[in-house]
């Protein structure tokens, strides 16, 4: 259990591909929520928790943390407006009182708790400022750039290229990065509007990945498998 950690969960997106009545951070899967998923991984790790909800989901997460997490120091903010992963990790940034932050995505419910533990380790024996695991993958939905010293250079979503991405690392929406520096630089991004998806307006987290080499070191690990990448996106991504 780590002290000086905490998670932020951005929990506020739409979920239209899910084609689900409720968003699926709702939906039941092995008897627990997704949501409940992710909360429970992130506590063998901490007991600090931030989750990013809107207006809609706001009242049944709530619920969730009332009747299961009360003991935990579990905080939930709003994202009144759907602008994307960056902004949502900025607002959880502002609550933020632990050295480091670690993110991961509300849907990434296959992500072993091994992989996180030894992220977390490598983080700390690397001294880098930002971590993230990474597993080889055909058709991978995002794809990390290097150097010919092997080096992160940026990341790459298929979502804004047009044209597939036939194999490649691709992340496990999960990362660990120094609070302060991480938090001032998203400020700045932001409202310089440089960290903003051309097709979809949204403020990108993964689009500041290639700032933030620049302040500090990024290093990847290896997960434990090409299961941790798996976010669920549509009721198929379900195994």
């Amino acid at each position: 259990m780590n002290k000086d950690l905490t998670f932020i969960v951005p929990a506020a997106g739409k979920s239209s591909r899910f084609k689900n009545k409720k968003s699926k951070i709702f939906y039941s899967y092995k008897k627990k929520l997704i949501l409940e998923h992710i909360i429970d991984k992130c506590l063998v790790f901490s007991k600090n928790i931030i989750i990013i909800s809107n207006r809609k989901n706001l009242k049944k997460v709530k619920s969730i943390v009332q009747k299961k997490y009360i003991k935990f120091n579990i905080k939930i903010l709003i994202q009144e407006k759907p602008l994307g992963m960056g902004d949502a990790v900025y607002i959880g940034l502002q609550k933020v009182i632990t050295r480091f932050t670690a993110t991961i995505w509300a849907d990434q419910i296959y992500l072993d708790n091994e992989t996180i533990n030894k992220t977390i380790i490598y983080f700390g024996k690397s001294k880098s400022l930002f971590t993230f695991p990474v597993f080889f993958k055909k058709k991978p939905y995002t794809k990390i750039i290097r150097n010919r010293s092997k080096k992160f250079v940026d990341i790459i979503q298929s979502k804004e290229i047009d044209y597939d991405l036939k194999s490649g690392e691709s992340d496990c929406g999960f990362f660990i990065f120094k609070t302060s520096k991480i938090r001032k630089l998203l400020k700045y991004l932001i409202n310089k509007k440089m960290i903003l998806s051309k097709k979809s307006n949204e403020v990108e987290f993964l689009s500041a990945f290639k700032y933030i080499k620049k302040l500090g070191k990024i290093t990847t690990i290896k997960a434990n498998s090409e299961k941790d990448t798996i976010g669920i996106n549509f009721k198929k991504d379900l195994i």
